[in-house]
């Protein structure tokens, strides 16, 4: 690779780049879940969303009035989860998991243009697609994050968890969209106010179609490609 290519502009072309912020985005899933309950695990959460996010604004370099929404998305919500993180403050937790919520919505407009361009089947695209999934995921466990900070009684919680404490509230219902973006459904946790029940409907929804989406235009697009060579 030369010099030139390691510029952040080309990032998005660089495979190494897309599978470090696949990597990120599972590890952020892992970590959040199976350690979360310590202190150290909910540090390495953090830092592994922090990568996300990072990685995320290279991903718009090549646009650079996008590149600078972008980054001051992502800067503003970095700032806001840390700040939240070491020095909870009353509504401050609203604020981070919303703008969080808006920027991860950027970069899935992002990255699903990208993987959905013309162009024939590469194991590039199928990094993409996975990780479009992985922030379908995120996505919804911070909206239902955002309902349930605003709506205490939305969704019934495990015994002994409630609404006031942001870190373990982020780590269950991210384990709660994953369940139902995959349609598993186990029950432990279910949404009880119209607005979490129509999350969830509409996340169970996209979870079904997603990949039967995905797997139509992945066999369409080798079609096309072996029908195009001579």
């Amino acid at each position: 690779m030369t010099r030139l290519r390691l510029h952040p502009r080309y990032f998005w072309t660089d495979e190494t780049g897309l599978t470090g912020l696949l990597i990120f985005s599972l590890g952020y899933f892992i970590v959040l879940n199976s350690l979360g309950e310590f202190w150290f695990g909910r540090l390495v959460g953090h830092l592994f969303f922090s990568f996300v996010i990072v990685a995320g604004v290279l991903t718009t370099f090549k646009k650079r009035w996008l590149s600078f929404v972008v980054i001051v998305l992502a800067a503003v919500s970095l700032a806001l989860n840390w700040v939240e993180e070491f020095r909870p403050v009353e509504g401050l937790a609203v604020l981070a998991t919303g703008l969080s919520l808006i920027y991860l919505g950027v970069l899935l407009a992002v990255v699903t243009a990208q993987v959905f361009r013309d162009g024939p089947v590469t194991a590039h695209r199928i990094r993409g697609a996975i990780l479009i999934y992985l922030l379908l995921a995120l996505m919804w466990a911070f909206a239902y994050q955002v309902v349930a900070l605003n709506i205490p009684q939305a969704f019934r919680l495990p015994e002994g968890l409630t609404a006031g404490e942001p870190d373990a509230l982020r780590r269950e219902l991210t384990y709660f969209s994953v369940v139902t973006l995959t349609t598993t459904g186990y029950g432990d946790i279910t949404p009880v106010h119209p607005v979490a029940r129509t999350l969830a409907m509409l996340e169970a929804l996209v979870g079904q179609l997603y990949p039967a989406v995905v797997l139509a235009w992945l066999v369409s697009l080798a079609i096309m490609h072996q029908k195009e060579k001579p």
